[in-house]
């Protein structure tokens, strides 16, 4: 993926081993962390316990640092554990700086307890997030804001001659307990809103800065009122302050009206505190596959996605797949929210069995998921892929129906059946077809076009799958040029069906691809490009 995504990936979601010292089945948490090589437990404070895990995180965040957009983000689930060494691991591959948060997810509820074994019972996890840098622009919520709530006061001015003080070159109205009255009444926009002035509004607007500034010296006369001219966008001209009422009080108040230019609706932050309790407790009817413990569910990965953009096209990488939640939920969300985004799924194919005296024995953590017909956990990954997809019955025997969209399914290996020195013309012709298959997957060009026999060993084309505007990516990847003219013709063959297709053109080449403009009458919608280094320089290895 840092040949084909490098630079590519919207959003990182990875929900990593815990390391809790259990043999989950998941990368096997406890291959290096139970025990030292001669059979002795480690003790649960032992400090390799996390230098092993980070060691194993630390390769996988750096690789995946360089996947992500410049304005991408990469959020990452843990539990106490390993919060605080993973922490530091990321201040240092993605920069203190570009640290946003680290959110508080409640994922069951505080009277189900899950062990007896600690003294106090976890209720919550953890899930840090992460910018690649400053470019990334964090989303806000959008809360109602057309309710008149709070909006309950008006005041009675009961003299005419208030004493006059002059703040900041504005004659402010004196009223002193008495000579003005507060009348609570029913919500309206016509009425005034009272708001306690502390914290970031203090400097926060310019009636806490006013208040700091002038009003606050006087803060020991209590429940004046002040009738503060030119400030406020209430359109009233002015705005009421009032000290507070007794030495009790810390902070003194102001009154505004409705905004003149106020919107239905506003923006607010997120909270970095999560509720997702219901959820978490009802995530195993999800998929239509069995995962133990381990799923995450389909509403909290789509919020995230809320949070971080509102691009309907996202790119999401997902290299700790396990069950699949995160395909599920973009599969579903593309549904609800009529997007595109694209998800990319990672998974190890570990096995969920060990061999016992010549049997297979499901691992431990692994039974549910073994005794399903799973053997690698690659394959719960897939099918629940496919369930969302084609439809399936979930825990509760209630069929689902299928969301449809598509699936492409890659197994990494190596290619070939000798070394590099010694490849005979198979394993060229095999490494050539790979490596175009890398290259459409850059390209995000996934479906293979049919071309003739002949063309195998020479040349190759992928299309994405859009019904018009096609894009087409087009590899000759022989250093014999003899089939040249039959690749020509099969892409403008293509082009005549489809005047706004555009291709790529990837052409074997030592040096500048340019001469290979010359073979086209016109070059409109066509870019040419050289077969890139990386892989060129396994065609030299190979062909001496």
């Amino acid at each position: 993926m840092n040949y084909t995504h490098r630079g590519k990936i919207d959003v990182i979601y990875i929900d990593p081993p815990y390391n809790t010292g259990s043999d989950g089945f998941t990368y096997k948490d406890a291959r290096f962390l139970t025990e030292f090589p001669d059979g002795r437990p480690i003790p649960k404070d032992y400090p390799l316990r996390h230098s092993s895990w980070l060691s194993f995180m630390n390769k996988r965040l750096k690789l995946a640092k360089s996947l992500l957009k410049d304005d991408g983000v990469i959020f990452i689930s843990i539990n106490e554990e390993e919060y605080a060494q993973l922490k530091l691991l990321c201040d240092s591959i993605f920069l203190e700086s570009n640290y946003i948060t680290s959110f508080t997810i409640k994922v069951r509820h505080e009277d189900r307890i899950l062990k007896g074994d600690k003294p106090i019972h976890e209720v919550t996890e953890f899930l840090l997030m992460y910018q690649k840098s400053p470019s990334f622009n964090i989303q806000k919520r959008s809360v109602d804001n057309s309710s008149p709530k709070d909006y309950k006061y008006k005041i009675k001015e009961l003299i005419d001659n208030p004493e006059i003080i002059n703040c900041g070159g504005k004659d402010v109205s004196v009223f002193r307990p008495g000579e003005y009255e507060i009348i609570e009444c029913g919500e309206s926009f016509e009425n005034l809103k009272k708001i306690n002035i502390r914290g970031s509004i203090k400097a926060g607007n310019s009636s806490g800065r006013f208040h700091m500034a002038y009003l606050e010296s006087r803060r020991n006369d209590f429940n004046v009122l002040y009738k503060v001219p030119g400030i406020g966008d209430d359109g009233l001209g002015y705005r009421y302050f009032i000290s507070r009422k007794d030495a009790k009080q810390a902070n003194g108040s102001y009154f505004q009206g409705s905004p003149l230019n106020r919107p239905d609706v506003k923006e607010i932050p997120y909270p970095n505190f999560l509720d997702f309790e219901a959820e978490f407790n009802d995530v195993g009817n999800e998929g239509g596959v069995p995962f133990g413990g381990g799923k995450k569910p389909i509403a909290f990965i789509q919020h995230l996605l809320k949070i971080c953009s509102n691009k309907s096209n996202l790119k999401i990488l997902d290299f700790f797949a396990g069950s699949g939640s995160t395909g599920h939920s973009i599969i579903d969300l593309n549904v609800e929210k009529d997007a595109s985004h694209q998800f990319i799924l990672v998974q190890s194919p570990d096995l969920t069995y060990e061999i016992k005296d010549g049997k297979k024995i499901p691992k431990k953590g692994a039974v549910e998921v073994f005794l399903a017909g799973f053997e690698r956990i690659v394959d719960v990954t897939r099918q629940r892929c496919k369930n969302v997809i084609q439809g399936y019955t979930n825990a509760k025997g209630e069929n689902v129906d299928g969301l449809g969209g598509s699936l492409k399914y890659y197994k990494t290996g190596f290619v070939g059946k000798h070394q590099s020195k010694n490849a005979n013309d198979a394993d060229k012709v095999e490494l050539a077809e790979k490596a175009g298959c890398l290259i459409a997957l850059a390209e995000n060009t996934l479906e293979t076009v049919k071309v003739p026999k002949a063309a195998k060993g020479f040349w190759q084309i992928y299309s994405d799958n859009a019904e018009k505007k096609k894009r087409y990516t087009c590899i000759y990847h022989n250093g014999d040029y003899d089939k040249v003219s039959d690749f020509v013709a099969k892409i403008d063959e293509l082009r005549a069906t489809d005047k706004k297709s555009k291709f790529t053109v990837y052409v074997f080449s030592w040096n500048s691809p340019d001469f290979f403009e010359n073979e086209f009458d016109d070059l409109k919608n066509i870019e040419i490009k050289a077969i890139p280094k990386p892989i060129l320089e396994i065609y030299k290895a190979l062909n001496g």
